[in-house]
């Protein structure tokens, strides 16, 4: 696929997701939005900017989107960046499984964080907790358990 309409996809979805949530949490849709945008203003199109803003889906937007960009893509050092920003819009999302960040638990009995039983499922990220406090009144039994008969 061309890389104009890629990065118009990846762009479109990134203001979308932007107006979904009305505020920007994710770190990677905060940095693109501010790429998109530091290279739109460069080029004095923040009438681009505006619409992706308000109406990041409508035909009109991404018409304006790939007529400007077609202008844009004649400069070296956006299309090197519009490549590598496409390259990692294109990569999946990391697999994770049982991973607790920013919580605090407190339990009166046991506390079993992980899976009972083997499986040869393979994750990015398993039983991890970062910036957690666990307080239990019993044991505490973390990872994965495999239990042989």
């Amino acid at each position: 696929m061309e890389l104009i309409t890629l990065g118009i996809g990846f762009i479109v979805n990134t203001f979308a997701k932007n107006k979904e949530v009305h505020s920007v949490v994710d770190d990677f849709v905060t940095q693109s939005a501010k790429w998109v945008r530091g290279w739109f203003v460069k080029n004095d199109q923040e009438e681009v900017i505006k619409k992706l803003e308000e109406q990041p889906d409508s035909e009109e937007t991404k018409a304006t989107m790939n007529s400007t960009m077609q202008e844009m893509i004649k400069d070296d050092q956006f299309k090197l960046e519009l490549e590598k920003w496409v390259s990692e819009c294109q990569k999946p999302l990391p697999s994770m499984k049982n991973v607790l960040e920013n919580v605090n638990i407190e339990v009166a009995g046991n506390i079993n964080f992980g899976d009972k039983g083997g499986s040869d499922q393979v994750y990015d990220q398993k039983n991890i907790m970062r910036g957690s406090n666990i307080k239990g009144g019993g044991d505490f039994n973390f990872g994965d358990s495999n239990i042989s008969h």
